[in-house]
């Protein structure tokens, strides 16, 4: 588990939090929870509660915000207790509010004890973690080549602004793959004026022909692991190399602005993981929590059944 919970602290930027209470149209709560009334150790979390002010986990939000301040200690046993008497106070926070939604806890935080012993479902889900500086050294030849061949065919990135453009890549990856950023141009530009050119970093990758052939957005906070949010490429470009090409130039640019690293936001999707393993990455595991129900019921056996019907 972190000790500092660093990576967390751009997911709590008041720019993001006003952004997610915009768009989604929820209340924002902020919680420092320690034991008895002590400064530390503490537990600082961010939750996001519905109109029956339940904790509800916005879309396109990565993890709940979650930060771990013990004292000032190197007994790793000291830690792990000082961890336990913290987490359990949130834990029973989940119990007090009641969960509206899955709820996804950041990659650093490896003990979820308290939530199973309180009867907490879970399961783990998968990411990718690239450490800045980067080397190309890391990526396999394929992706190698197809950033030489869009070098090559006269590609270029650039930092860029809100446009309907990059709204426009974005759009073409959802209606390719079959799912809805729900994003709008307003969005886009309304989380631009709260976190700034350099909190929300717009990339985009422009054909010789001038268009934008693929677009990200990532999140960044120096001194911190930077996050990839969104991201999509024109259907006709997908052979360019535009992607890859993209990829490297924003990691040398969160680089040279002081990002620790980069979490790829998910690798769950079989084809989507490939594509970013690619870029020698770390494969990371995250816990997600939920709430017993007849739905995760229903799907326990279902996956009982699957798991029967391929033996």
């Amino acid at each position: 588990m972190s000790i500092q919970g660093i990576v967390s602290t751009y997911l709590m930027l008041d720019g993001w939090l006003e952004f997610n209470r915009v768009k989604w149209g929820l209340q924002v709560l902020k919680l420092r929870l320690s034991e008895e009334g002590k400064g530390i150790p503490a537990i600082e979390a961010v939750f996001y509660l519905d109109k029956r002010d339940r904790i509800y986990m916005p879309r396109l939000n990565p993890y709940l915000p979650i930060i771990f301040i013990p004292t000032p200690t190197e007994s790793v046993p000291r830690l792990y207790r000082q961890w336990l008497g913290v987490s359990g106070l949130l834990a029973e926070e989940f119990i007090s509010r009641g969960l509206a939604s899955t709820v996804v806890l950041s990659p650093e935080i490896t003990d979820i004890r308290e939530w199973k012993w309180r009867g907490f479902q879970s399961d783990v889900r998968y990411t990718y973690f690239i450490d800045l500086p980067y080397s190309l050294e890391w990526a396999d030849s394929s992706t190698r080549n197809k950033i030489s061949k869009a070098n090559k065919n006269g590609f270029i990135c650039e930092r860029a602004l809100v446009s309907d453009d990059i709204l426009s890549c974005l759009k073409d990856t959802e209606e390719r793959k079959g799912f809805n950023y729900d994003l709008t141009l307003r969005d886009l530009q309304l989380a631009h004026e709260l976190l700034g050119e350099e909190g929300f970093r717009i990339y985009a990758c422009y054909a010789p022909n001038g268009e934008v052939a693929s677009a990200r957005i990532a999140l960044h906070l120096p001194g911190v692991r930077a996050l990839d949010w969104v991201a999509g490429t024109r259907i006709q470009y997908l052979q360019s190399g535009a992607t890859q090409l993209l990829i490297a130039f924003m990691l040398d640019d969160l680089a040279a602005e002081s990002a620790t690293g980069l979490d790829f936001a998910g690798a769950n999707n079989r084809v989507v993981a490939a594509a970013k393993a690619n870029f020698g990455g770390r494969i990371t595991p995250y816990y997600i929590i939920s709430a017993p129900s007849v739905k995760s019921l229903a799907g326990h056996i279902k996956g009982i059944w699957q798991f029967q019907r391929g033996s």
